[in-house]
C-alpha cells in the first residue's frame, strides 16, 4: 500500500510534536532546578559564612578539636568553615600582570604583551638583514 503525501506529513508532524513536548518538558524541569540549585547553593554559603563567623568568635573559648571531639562534626568541616570565614570575599576577576621585557639599552618594551605570532626575534651580531627580512615577510603573507 502506498501512503500519500498528506498522510507522511501529518505522521512527521505528529513525531515532531511529540517530540517538541518532551523537549519543552526537559527544558522546563532543568530551570525549575537549576532555579532550585541556586536558591539552596545561596543558601548553603550564607550558612556556612554564619558557621565560620561563630567558630571564630568562639576561636578564645573553645577551639577545632575539642569542637570536633563534642559536637562529633569532623575537624576538616570545622577547619574548612572557619578557614572560609577568615579569608576576604574575591572581589572581580583578577588582572594578569603586565610583564615588562627589558631590550639590551635597558629600555622597557611591550614585547610580552604582543602575541607571539607578531614577536620578532632579535638578529644576532653575525648575521645578514636580508635573510631576516625575507622570512619576515614570508611569515606575514
Amino acid at each position: 500500500m502506498v501512503t500519500s503525501e498528506d498522510e507522511i506529513t501529518r505522521r512527521i508532524e505528529e513525531r515532531d510534536s511529540e517530540r517538541s513536548a518532551h523537549r519543552a518538558q526537559a527544558a522546563i524541569l532543568v530551570v525549575q532546578l537549576a532555579s532550585r540549585h541556586c536558591e539552596l547553593a545561596g543558601q548553603l554559603a550564607e550558612l556556612e559564612r554564619d558557621l565560620g563567623r561563630v567558630l571564630t568568635e568562639a576561636g578564645d573559648v573553645i577551639d577545632v578539636a575539642e569542637l570536633a571531639q563534642i559536637t562529633d562534626i569532623p575537624v576538616a568541616d570545622l577547619t574548612r568553615w572557619l578557614d572560609h570565614a577568615a579569608k576576604p570575599a574575591r572581589s572581580g576577576k583578577r588582572s594578569r600582570p603586565r610583564v615588562r621585557i627589558r631590550d639590551a639599552a635597558g629600555h622597557g618594551t611591550a614585547t610580552a604583551l604582543e602575541p607571539r605570532a607578531a614577536r620578532t626575534l632579535p638578529q644576532a651580531p653575525n648575521e645578514s638583514a636580508e635573510p631576516a627580512e625575507a622570512a619576515a615577510a614570508a611569515a606575514r603573507s
